[in-house]
């Protein structure tokens, strides 16, 4: 992604031998008094080449959204400002004549109509998955600081929920955590389908969640597929692996200030024997798929957030 006056944008490769053929095609009909068979072979071979690239998904919004307002995007000036589009989008500003720069501010306005015009963009979701005291919520933080991600943890939004006045779930909540058993599939999927609709609701470009601590077992991994299946896409899984002494230990010491109620001994004994038995097979069974990214949790949080970024450095 590259960032074209505060406003991210996908980028177009460059490589594709008929970007600057159809720019150049495009720009001399535009600027000529051509016929209009010539101007219509423009326009085939710009739109060719749209359809034909990652990128084109931005140019063809600017397309589809000109023509349903009517602004009549058939004209030679729309191929001259749409040739100098191509450029804009991949930061070779080289070749950018004045009038493309004078699209700039429009580009910004349609990269936050884009979501709109196509009312398809799904939420795009990165599990992740450890042990309780892995450092699943300190390498969360860490990632919201560095990517364009979004926080969303399942043990945080089902205590807010918990403590919410006037919950009707409230006290079925907390005898499950005092528990350290796994709260109801629909009140967890519930909280985790709101929290990402208000979010995207507050701004279109933060479609990117990071959901701590979900699936945590077969019951949870069957109501995502149920209730969300075509409506988010599971990128991969960040598992933190951790041995459990570490885990029990690091979970005692955060109790000291955390205030949380199952940070003791007798609730994370419960948890851990929660997590062997039904939240690894989860794990194994994207393990399966190619889904998991495997991340060594028992070390520092600068040596482990290392390995981190080099995951979301790739896999994006």
């Amino acid at each position: 992604m590259r960032s074209v006056s505060g406003s991210h944008v996908p980028t177009v490769p460059v490589s594709a031998p008929s970007v600057p053929a159809v720019m150049s095609v495009a720009r001399s009909r535009a600027r000529s008094s051509s016929s209009s068979s010539s101007i219509k072979r423009a326009r085939s071979q710009h739109r060719a080449w749209l359809v034909s690239t990652p990128g084109h998904a931005l140019l063809l919004a600017h397309w589809s959204h000109a023509r349903h307002s009517g602004r009549g995007i058939s004209s030679k000036r729309h191929f001259l400002l749409t040739g100098q589009l191509i450029p804009l989008i991949t930061g070779d500003l080289s070749t950018v004549s004045p009038v493309g720069f004078m699209i700039v501010g429009p580009l910004r306005s349609l990269c936050k109509k884009a979501p709109r015009i196509f009312l398809a963009m799904n939420p795009q979701v990165v599990f992740v998955l450890g042990g309780p005291g892995a450092g699943k919520g300190t390498q969360c933080a860490k990632i919201v600081e560095n990517f364009s991600y979004t926080h969303l943890s399942a043990g945080d939004l089902l205590r807010e929920e918990r403590s919410r006045t006037g919950s009707e779930f409230g006290q079925l909540i907390d005898s499950y955590i005092k528990e350290g058993k796994i709260v109801p599939v629909e009140i967890t999927i519930s909280l985790l389908k709101k929290a990402m609709e208000e979010t995207m609701k507050k701004d279109e470009n933060k479609f990117r969640f990071l959901i701590d601590g979900f699936p945590r077992n077969e019951d949870n991994l069957q109501g995502w597929t149920k209730v969300m299946d075509g409506k988010a896409d599971v990128k991969f899984v960040l598992f933190f692996d951790c041995g459990n002494e570490v885990c029990i230990e690091r979970c005692l010491e955060r109790g000291k200030s955390s205030g949380r109620t199952d940070d003791n001994k007798e609730s994370l004994e419960k948890r851990i024997q929660t997590y062997l038995q039904s939240t690894r097979p989860i794990i194994v069974q994207y393990e399966k798929q190619g889904k998991v990214r495997t991340i060594d949790a028992s070390r520092s949080v600068s040596e482990v957030f290392a390995d981190v970024k080099s995951v979301f450095d790739r896999e994006g």
